[in-house]
């Protein structure tokens, strides 16, 4: 700990949470239950960032901070943000306490945190390293780029940008593709890299082919065509049983017709299952629908050398499952 800060001690954080004349901890507008809350819980901040807690320290100092806003709170959780690793949120407070209004009333305690907290953002602001993202093969500002799932603004796109020290994931989604590359830095390290897209190669014109070799192509993406088709219409069949059965299983337990239902352990997993089964059956049948109806087309415009005699599809669908029976 900062040899000054620590002299300062717990019992200072306390009394300056105390004093009422100081304008940013405006205690005067504060219930004295509130003022007693602050202070416990800024106690409590400041012994568990002695015992090196940081993470915890930095929530109870953050719950006291929400209720009396005083500098040298804001400095701790600062300091407690800087040994998690979190330098950018660390600069970003520091700066904050550093620009606290003080009147010439305002303690010493006050004056002195502002002080600290001046020096701590100038002697980190170096340390924290910088990453520049750029991108080949593709036009930059078309290019969605995140940083460790955080969207990144275009006008960023190959400019020198402040990030935590550690492991970064960068991606880049462009033309329905994406590029991902990861890239550790350390303090004060400065990097950049590319997310290079690879041309997109035209596929060479196909060779002309002969009615035979039409046919067969024909008949192998008709009969794919089907067979997946109906494949998700029996799953679309048999999660219709299951969704209407759960249906019923829901009303004996006491759900209305509209599956509003009291909150039981029963009904709370039997509803769980219902919401997610429900959605299943709709989509298959039109799914499956659209494909077994293509692939049937293309079985039944076969070219006649290639079709047998009496070609025919004849779909069925029932509660208990779905297919397609035919003759091609």
């Amino acid at each position: 700990m900062h040899p000054r800060l620590r002299a300062l001690g717990t019992a200072t954080v306390a009394f300056a949470l105390a004093l009422a004349a100081a304008p940013p901890a405006r205690a005067a507008d504060v219930d004295p239950a509130t003022v007693n809350a602050a202070r416990a819980l800024a106690e409590e901040g400041l012994e568990l960032y002695d015992r090196g807690e940081y993470a915890a320290a930095l929530d109870k100092l953050g719950r006291a901070e929400e209720l009396i806003q005083a500098p040298t709170i804001g400095l701790y959780a600062a300091r407690c943000l800087e040994q998690l690793g979190r330098l950018i949120e660390a600069s970003e407070r520091y700066l904050q306490v550093s620009r606290t209004a003080l009147d010439a009333s305002a303690s010493d305690v006050f004056k002195v945190a502002v002080a600290d907290a001046d020096k701590a953002y100038r002697d980190l602001k170096p340390r924290i390293p910088k990453l520049a993202v750029g991108v080949r093969g593709a036009p930059e500002r078309e290019v969605q780029i995140t940083v460790d799932g955080k969207p990144m603004p275009p006008a960023l796109v190959g400019v020198s940008r402040p990030v935590d020290p550690g492991k970064h994931l960068v991606e880049g989604a462009w033309a329905g593709r994406i590029v991902r590359q990861e890239v550790t830095l350390a303090e004060r390290q400065e990097a950049s890299i590319a997310l290079a897209f690879p041309e997109v190669r035209r596929p060479a014109a196909p060779s002309p082919a002969g009615p035979a070799s039409q046919g067969v192509a024909q008949r192998v993406l008709g009969w794919s065509a089907l067979g997946t088709g109906a494949a998700a219409l029996v799953v679309g069949g048999v999660t219709l049983g299951v969704t209407l059965a759960l249906r019923s299983d829901l009303i004996d337990l006491g759900c209305t017709e509209k599956v509003e239902c009291p909150d039981t352990p029963k009904t709370r997993d039997k509803l769980g299952s219902y919401n997610s089964t429900r959605l299943i059956p709709a989509p298959a049948f039109i799914v499956g629908g659209a494909l077994a109806a293509g692939g049937a087309a293309l079985l039944l415009t076969l070219p006649s050398a290639s079709k047998p005699k009496d070609a025919a599809v004849r779909p069925w669908i029932s509660p208990w499952g779905a297919g397609i029976t035919g003759v091609f």
